[in-house]
């Protein structure tokens, strides 16, 4: 008992770290046109430096797995916090865009040991029963708070600079790496196996052929579901002649979908004692509904609720991707988990910017933007459950 209680404060700081992450991720989004003007710089510019940040997530996130599984949890996630902390202190004091573009990718280093680092936590303090639903609760409290914060940040750039802003956070960074240095750590009784290098651990894992499979098949299901819920989703709006208030609260009701629906859907696959078969039914539900979205027309029923409804149903089925990442660290050993779950995370996120891109490559004058990009949505949606038939049940495996 003694053990869940820390435990739970464990996963709790853990899950600030992420939160903390997702915050300084939106920040230079949300702040973009304030510091395009005190900077001096050019949209390109802008773009470039907010860019940044995914580089350098991007580059650490696999290091950040592999010194996960090799070293004790307090040194390596006080270390991310701490990085984080520095590129958020140096971008608060930045003059000029070269500068901004470097602490944003320092933020990008530190935040990439936030995500991974939670579901390592979360497999060293609890059984792999409870991981899913733990695991889900944290990308809740990440949507729920982020979406908070990214409203309080609207409201702040009123009455202070984005500099103030970056500042404040600075300090609650601060607070976060003493509380993991402090109370942050890796169970005693957890069993560590020998230690290999980066190269070793990946080539375990890429030799897996389950782990691949499940990696594949969260990039396009979550990486997509990302993707549309973050960026293609108010250009559809904008089709059906949706306002933008009304636009952002149906998006909202996408995103309240996901945050409630990674913690249900992981504690329905224990009730029902299989991780595969919820996959496969909601994302099959899911993309009945995604398909919905973006055909069904928007029927003006005073505060659009049918649309409303989809889309929370749409975040709920197809959140449901997320027990890819329950199946990957249940197949993985604590040898190469934090490796495995990187990859994973790396492919999402890879991808998810990628759909921010890939689908404007089918746009033409003779073809309007709306009827170009739309079956790219369901259509790597259903390679994932494609997929799910050549991944084995993981629950059947513990």
């Amino acid at each position: 008992m003694k053990k869940t209680l820390y435990g739970s404060l464990v996963w709790l700081i853990v899950t600030l770290f992420v939160v903390y992450s997702f915050c300084l991720n939106t920040a230079a989004a949300v702040f973009a046109g304030p510091i395009q003007t005190t900077l001096h710089a050019s949209h390109f510019g802008v773009s470039i430096a907010v860019g940044a940040f995914i580089i350098g997530f991007a580059l650490m996130q696999i290091p950040a797995g592999y010194l996960l599984d090799k070293y004790n949890a307090r040194l390596v996630v006080s270390s991310g916090v701490l990085i984080l902390a520095i590129g958020n202190i140096m971008t608060s004091f930045t003059t000029n865009i070269v500068l901004f573009s470097i602490s944003n990718f320092i933020q990008g280093l530190g935040a990439s040991f936030a995500f991974i680092a939670a579901g390592v936590i979360i497999s060293q303090w609890f059984s792999s029963r409870l991981f899913p639903v733990l695991f889900g609760l944290t990308q809740t409290l990440s949507c729920i708070l982020a979406a908070i914060i990214h409203y309080v940040f609207s409201v702040a750039l009123t009455t202070h600079s984005w500099n103030e802003i970056y500042k404040i956070l600075a300090v609650l960074g601060a607070i976060l790496f003493i509380l993991t240095l402090i109370l942050v750590k890796t169970p005693s009784d957890y069993v560590r196996t020998e230690s290999i290098s980066l190269k070793k651990s990946l080539g375990i894992v890429f030799k897996n052929r389950q782990i691949i499979l499940c990696a594949l098949a969260a990039t396009t299901s979550f990486g997509t579901l990302l993707a549309y819920a973050g960026f293609w989703y108010l250009n559809i709006q904008t089709f059906y002649s949706v306002e933008m208030l009304d636009a952002v609260a149906i998006s909202g009701m996408l995103f309240i979908g996901v945050g409630i629906g990674t913690p249900i859907l992981g504690w329905i696959s224990n009730k029902v004692k299989s991780r595969k078969s919820v996959i496969h039914v909601t994302l099959c539900l899911g993309t009945m509904f995604l398909l919905m979205c973006l055909y069904l027309p928007h029927y003006q029923i005073k505060t659009l609720a049918i649309i409303k409804t989809v889309s929370l149903l749409t975040g709920f089925l197809l959140s449901g991707s997320m027990l890819f990442y329950t199946v990957v660290s249940e197949i993985s050993s604590n040898q190469t988990r934090g490796v495995a779950l990187s990859v994973t995370n790396t492919g999402v996120f890879l991808f998810n910017t990628l759909m921010m891109f890939i689908p404007s490559v089918f746009v033409t004058t003779a073809s309007p933007l709306f009827f170009t990009y739309l079956w790219l949505l369901p259509f790597f949606i259903i390679i994932s459950i494609l997929l799910t038939y050549f991944i084995r049940d993981s629950f059947k495996e513990q």
